[in-house]
C-alpha cells in the first residue's frame, strides 16, 4: 500500500482543487442495492428497511478497508420542510417501479424508470406564470394524494435521516460531498413529462417550454442551497442525463440545457458550494461547454458512456473528473480486468496525481461482484500513476 500523508478530506479536496494528492482518491457512488445483496438481503428488503439497508453500506465500507468519500451519505433525501420540496421529490421517487412493490420487478433487481406523462403541455404555462414552487403548491393534490401536513412531515423525516447518515461518515473521517440533490430544468421536465413527450414539445412549442424553464430555475437553485444549509454539507449533486449529445443536437442543448445548468452551477459557486455534475449517458459532444463553468468548483462525474479520456483532454486543467468504472466490469468482469481498467484510469486521468477521483460509473450495480469492487478500492490505495 502507498504510504499516506493526507487525510481523506485533504485528499479529496486536493483533487477538487487540481492539486497533487499523495494517491488517487476513490469514492464510489454507493446506494443500498449492492450492499444489501452482499449482506444476504434482497434489494427490495434493503430499500424497505432503512436501518438495515444503510448498515449494509457501512458494513461494505468496513469490509474493504474504507474509501475516501461518500458522494451521497446514504439514500435518504435532503429536503427543506416545504410542501413544494416534498411534492417535487415525491414525483422523482414516484418515477420508478420498485422491487418488492411492483410485482413485475424481481426482488433482487434495481428499480426501473417508468416513463409517465405526469405533467401536461398546459402545465408549462402554469409553471411560467407561478414558478415551479407556486405551481406545485396550487396543484399538489394532482400529484401526491396526501394532506400537506403529511408531505411536510415526510420532508422533515428524510432530512433528519440524511443528517444522521452524514454523521456516521463524519465519525469515520470520511467527507460527504453532496448536501442536496437537484435536477436541471430539462431533467425535471423530461422525467415528469416523459422523454418522448418533451422531445416533441421542444420542436412544437419551444417557447412555452423555455418560459417554464425560465420560471422554475430559481426555485430549483434556492431549494438546493437551503437544503445544504440544513444538512451541513457544502455541495450539490446536479442530476444531468437527458439534455446532452446522446439525445439532442447542440442547438437543443444550447437553448434548453446549458444556460440553466450554467446558471445553477454559478449560483452554487457564489454560495461557496461544490457542484457534482452527475452525467448519465454520453456527453462527449458537450464537454467543451463545461470550460465556461467556474474553475475548481465542479466535479465532472461520468458513468462510462462519455469518453473520459476526452474529458481529461478538454477539462483537465479546469475541473476534477470522477469515474468511470463500467458496471459491466464490476458485475461480469474479472478481478484482472478491473485491475487493468483502474490502472489505465489512474495512469491517464490521474496523471500527476491531480484532478481525478476514481469512482464507479454511476452507482455500483446491484449485481456487482464483491471481489471486483474490492479491487477497485485496493488499486487506488496501492497504485500510483505511471510517470
Amino acid at each position: 500500500m502507498i504510504k499516506e500523508t493526507m487525510t481523506s478530506m485533504e485528499r479529496v479536496q486536493a483533487a477538487i482543487n487540481l492539486e497533487p494528492c499523495d494517491r488517487i482518491p476513490v469514492a464510489p457512488l454507493m446506494d443500498v442495492m449492492f450492499p444489501s445483496r452482499h449482506k444476504g438481503m434482497t434489494v427490495a428488503y434493503g430499500i424497505a428497511h432503512i436501518k438495515e439497508g444503510f448498515q449494509s453500506i457501512v458494513d461494505v465500507f468496513d469490509e474493504v478497508g474504507g474509501w475516501d468519500a461518500m458522494i451521497l451519505p446514504g439514500y435518504s433525501l435532503a429536503l427543506t420542510p416545504d410542501l413544494a420540496a416534498g411534492v417535487i421529490s415525491a414525483l422523482a421517487v414516484g418515477g420508478y417501479r420498485y422491487p418488492g412493490v411492483d410485482p413485475t420487478i424481481p426482488v433482487d433487481s434495481q428499480p426501473q424508470v417508468e416513463e409517465k406523462e405526469v405533467l401536461t403541455k398546459e402545465d408549462y404555462d402554469g409553471i411560467a406564470s407561478l414558478g415551479l414552487k407556486g405551481f406545485i403548491e396550487k396543484n399538489y393534490q394532482r400529484f401526491v394524494p396526501f394532506p400537506a401536513e403529511r408531505i411536510v412531515a415526510w420532508t422533515k423525516g428524510q432530512t433528519a435521516r440524511y443528517i444522521k447518515e452524514r454523521e456516521t461518515w463524519d465519525q469515520k473521517g470520511i467527507p460527504s460531498l453532496c448536501g442536496a440533490i437537484v435536477e436541471s430544468p430539462m431533467m425535471f421536465l423530461s422525467t415528469k413529462r416523459s422523454l418522448t413527450a418533451i422531445t416533441m414539445d421542444l420542436h412544437r412549442i419551444p417557447d412555452r417550454v423555455q418560459a417554464a424553464m425560465d420560471a422554475m430555475v430559481d426555485d430549483l437553485i434556492q431549494e438546493a442551497i437551503a437544503a445544504t444549509k440544513l444538512t451541513g454539507i457544502p455541495g450539490v449533486m446536479l442530476i444531468l442525463e437527458r439534455g446532452g449529445g446522446f439525445y439532442y443536437p447542440l442547438r437543443i442543448f444550447e437553448r434548453f440545457e446549458f444556460p440553466y445548468m450554467k446558471k445553477m452551477v454559478e449560483a452554487f459557486a457564489a454560495a461557496d458550494l461544490l457542484t457534482v455534475m452527475h452525467f448519465d449517458q454520453d456527453w462527449t459532444l458537450n464537454l467543451p461547454y463545461l470550460k465556461e463553468l467556474p474553475r475548481k468548483k465542479c466535479i465532472c462525474e461520468l458513468d462510462s458512456t462519455t469518453d473520459i479520456f476526452k474529458a481529461k483532454e478538454i477539462l483537465g486543467d479546469h475541473m476534477c473528473i470522477m469515474g468511470d468504472v463500467p458496471a459491466s466490469i464490476t458485475s461480469i468482469g474479472t478481478p484482472a480486468e478491473m485491475e487493468a481498467y483502474c490502472k489505465k484510469l489512474i495512469d491517464r486521468i490521474g496523471k500527476g496525481k491531480t484532478g481525478f477521483i476514481l469512482s464507479s460509473g454511476c452507482t455500483v450495480p446491484a449485481d456487482a461482484k464483491f471481489e471486483n469492487f474490492k479491487v477497485m478500492i485496493d488499486i487506488a490505495k496501492s497504485y500510483l500513476p505511471a510517470s
